[in-house]
């Protein structure tokens, strides 16, 4: 694994730049190649009719045929230009994440906002500036949900150990990661909801039934006037066939036409699937969890991208039906084409119409996976947490928030072991006891999704986690800034008399009621949840909260942050420490900013 993952990435973006300019001026060639031989074609075949010589005519032929291998050489080249520019995109997104700069990415995660979570919005999980945004490297509609999905619910103990492994098998795997990423970078993938296709692949099947058996009929007729063609019988046997084939072919023209409206719709959907497929296919993955993924993509032996491909054969025989409607009339009744093409389009979904579902599953699974994979690769000091089925428990060493830029990033060491336990922490403003808050709960986040974690060192048990740091009136509901945290309070205990275990997370509870009400109130929530199954932190500037450590002493323990003023500026360290708070800086800060301050008595 690379040292320094950004300077690997610019290497990448310059070498795919590189290839991209060799296949434009190779482009350039053929296009004055092709202009070459379509005027050499031309003239050979001019020539031709002016002198009456067949050679001519062959040499024009021979020229146009090169002419049309040019072509298609040059639409491939193109299709090759085209993935080399998005190779070079994937690139310099992963540049600018490791620069800081990803604020501005797409796929900010907003649909999966929700007031009413137990932590996401507190945690800051999903919108601007979120953890969704910056580790979002999904390229479909299934793909982005269930990641969204992963950050908003723990996954089982042994199912993040699959996943952990998963994730650093694919952390390896720069080039398919990279690939696969690039055939789906299409604006396509992002729309399309897969439900549409999935009611198409698994609707029921209706056989041909009788119709079947007249299958076979085109050859027989043919047979028959071949026959009578050359005297041995007369014409009318085969005349008799082939209105019975024209019989069979009128009737549910209507219902048909629905049918293989539906089909092309689908196949216009699944069709570019089928590159992603391919690429899911070819790997050879170590971990288990992919290979399982890997062999849900093989149905009855056959891999999903040539199953994909064979609907689009089917799917393809109907356009006759818009391109030439003389032809497609002849081979509807004398081959009875779309008697032909509704057997094959049964076959297809009777045989791989319930496997599309695990499918789109697989490769949304993959591409979780992916995006978790890319913090692995970019940030090798990260660790896997170990987490365990158990009491609830929290224990690590260098935690630091994963979307603070690593020159900014101060880590602290926390430890919170056995239900009934809570850390009280104090300290003035701006000392950092929210940003820690977001520390804990953020990577506990990522534990769960099977993502490692911004730390040195972290174990901890299966909890689960709810916050309540957000405060903001509701006008709609009509619903008051302490009336809302009195409800989310509401949540968090009605949680914790499930006794499931939990971990709870409170930034300054209570700001909407007056400092003795607010002091009474947080005291009897921290008595109640000492008798339940939860670990939690607390921070507050109310000091009176540290005598809680006097009145539990073995559950509560009282943490702070401190600044310093040095030359009339404020300076923050972020360090966690025992005990209270012995410093308090509004006026300072009130000060820094050019408000005035006046001596006043309280």
């Amino acid at each position: 694994m690379p040292t320094n993952p950004l300077h690997l990435y610019r290497r990448r973006q310059a070498l795919f730049r590189q290839k991209l300019g060799r296949a434009q001026c190779k482009s350039n060639g053929i296009s004055w190649l092709r202009l070459l031989f379509f005027i050499l074609a031309a003239g050979a075949f001019a020539y031709g009719v002016y002198t009456a010589r067949a050679g001519f005519y062959l040499a024009a032929l021979l020229l146009a045929a090169v002419f049309v291998l040019l072509v298609i050489k040059h639409i491939r080249l193109k299709e090759e230009m085209e993935f080399l520019q998005k190779l070079v995109q994937v690139n310099e997104k992963a540049c600018l994440r490791l620069e800081g700069k990803w604020t501005g990415f797409a796929g900010r995660g907003e649909r999966y906002t929700d007031d009413d979570h137990p932590y996401s919005t507190d945690l800051n999980i999903f919108g601007q500036g979120s953890l969704f945004q910056y580790l979002n490297d999904t390229i479909s509609f299934q793909g982005e949900r269930l990641l969204a999905e992963q950050l908003s619910r723990p996954q089982a103990p042994e199912q993040i150990k699959l996943r952990q492994e998963a994730v650093a098998d694919l952390a390896g795997r720069l080039d398919f990661r990279q690939y696969f990423q690039a055939a789906g970078m299409d604006d396509f993938f992002k729309r399309q909801d897969p439900q549409t296709v999935l009611a198409w692949a698994e609707s029921k099947v209706y056989p041909l039934g009788w119709k079947s058996m007249l299958l076979f009929l085109p050859a027989l007729t043919f047979s028959l006037f071949a026959l009578g063609f050359l005297g041995f019988l007369p014409y009318l046997p085969a005349l008799i066939l082939l209105a019975m084939q024209i019989a069979a072919a009128l009737p549910g023209e209507k219902k048909n036409l629905a049918r293989f409206t539906a089909t092309d719709q689908a196949m216009r959907r699944l069709k570019p699937y089928a590159a992603l497929l391919r690429y899911i296919e070819q790997e050879k993955f170590k971990a288990p969890l992919l290979k399982a993924l890997r062999k849900r993509l093989f149905s009855a032996g056959q891999p999903a991208s040539g199953c994909v491909h064979q609907l689009v054969r089917i799917a393809e025989r109907n356009n006759l039906r818009f391109s030439n409607s003389l032809i497609y009339l002849v081979l509807k009744y004398a081959f009875l084409w779309d008697l032909w093409t509704l057997k094959m389009l049964d076959d297809w979904q009777k045989n791989y119409g319930r496997a599309v579902r695990g499918w789109f599953a697989a490769a949304a699974e993959i591409e979780a996976l992916a995006s978790l994979a890319g913090l692995c690769h970019d940030h090798p000091r990260w660790v896997f947490p170990r987490v365990k089925a158990g009491p609830p428990a929290l224990k690590a060493k260098g935690l630091g928030h994963p979307l603070i830029a690593p020159a900014k990033r101060v880590a602290n060491d926390i430890s919170l072991s056995g239900a009934g336990r809570f850390i009280v922490i104090t300290g003035s403003n701006m000392s950092g006891k929210s940003t820690f808050l977001r520390t804990v709960g953020v990577n506990l986040v990522l534990a769960y999704a099977g993502a490692p974690v911004c730390a040195a060192e972290c174990e901890c048990s299966l909890m689960r986690i709810y916050t309540k740091m957000h405060s903001s009136d509701n006008l709609e509901k009509g619903i008051s800034t302490f009336y809302g945290e009195l409800l989310r309070m509401k949540m968090i205990m009605d949680a914790a008399a499930r006794k499931a275990p939990l971990l709870i997370l409170l930034d300054e509870i209570f700001r909407g009621t007056n400092p003795r009400d607010r002091i009474l109130a947080t005291r009897n929530i921290i008595g109640q949840l000492l008798r339940q199954n939860v670990i939690g932190m607390l921070t507050t500037h109310d000091l009176e909260l540290g005598e809680l450590e006097k009145e539990y002493p073995g559950s509560i323990r009282n943490y702070h942050f401190t600044d310093e003023i040095r030359a009339g500026e404020i300076h923050f360290d972020y360090k966690i420490k025992p005990g209270l708070a012995q410093t308090a800086n509004a006026l300072a800060l009130m000060k820094l900013v050019g408000i005035k301050v006046e001596k006043t008595r309280l």
